[in-house]
């Protein structure tokens, strides 16, 4: 994966997905005209999982990266960062097999510090636009977050609380080959993520996919996500449960 800053306009590219593993893999038994239009909790899962997965910039990206940020602000630096907001203007690209990638990121924080000048916590708040392209999927979005990271200094893990969002127009390129448009929503709640391997251990979160079909079809999928560690995370619908690799 590489990276590359800028400050001027963003040019977006297309690109390809990974895997998704599902407990339980429906197909759509009704095929009549009406339907193919009408979204299915399948397509609802695959743009969940493509606002999640770190291969189409999704929150495990984000994640990833932040966790890297926090970590910055434990090392010892010649000036103090609190009491100052900082920002990123920045894009990034993935050009893998079966998955393509770019995304544009605008990017502030700012500490929270105590009366020694020592981080405690971090604040960031987000926004992206980009496209990709996998094996399931061809998606045009745009994302925004706000996120609170606390012991920086305390503790094993980093605790993340947050919310994440994305919307856009998604074609697929599997059953139905539906296209639609799609706004998601994720409320995490306390994202535990080891500080020696970087890596996410626990943690839950409330999730909403509002998909609009082709015809005008609107479905609202209520879910949610259970953090499993080892890099996958499990979204609940309905009682189905789809396993989902995050990396």
């Amino acid at each position: 994966m590489k990276i590359k800053f800028q400050s001027a306009l963003f040019v977006f590219a297309f690109f390809a997905l990974g895997t998704l593993t599902t407990s339980c893999d429906k197909e759509a038994a009704d095929i009549t005209p009406e339907n193919l239009k009408k979204p299915t909790e399948e397509d609802a899962v695959d743009a969940m999982t493509g606002a999640l997965q770190a291969s189409t910039e999704g929150m495990a990206q984000e994640i990833d990266a932040t966790t890297d940020l926090a970590e910055s602000y434990t090392e010892k630096s010649g000036g103090s960062p609190c009491g100052e907001t900082f920002d990123s203007i920045f894009v990034r690209s993935v050009n893998e097999t079966n998955i393509t990638a770019e995304y544009a990121f605008t990017w502030e924080w700012s500490l929270d510090c105590n009366a020694a000048d020592i981080p405690l916590g971090l604040n960031l708040a987000t926004t992206s636009s980009g496209t990709y392209e996998t094996a399931r999927m061809i998606s045009e979005d745009a994302s925004g977050s706000t996120w609170t990271v606390d012991n920086l200094f305390t503790g094993a893990n980093y605790v993340f609380n947050g919310t994440f969002e994305r919307t856009g127009a998604q074609e697929s390129k599997v059953r139905n080959q539906n296209a639609f448009t799609s706004a998601i929503t994720i409320e995490v709640d306390d994202l535990n993520i080891d500080k020696g391997t970087k890596q996410i251990k626990s943690g839950i979160a409330e999730a909403t996919i509002v998909i609009t079909g082709s015809g005008g079809n609107t479905q609202t999928f209520s879910g949610d996500l259970v953090f499993n560690g080892g890099g996958s995370v499990t979204l609940i619908i309905d009682g189905n449960s789809y396993t989902i690799d995050l990396f």
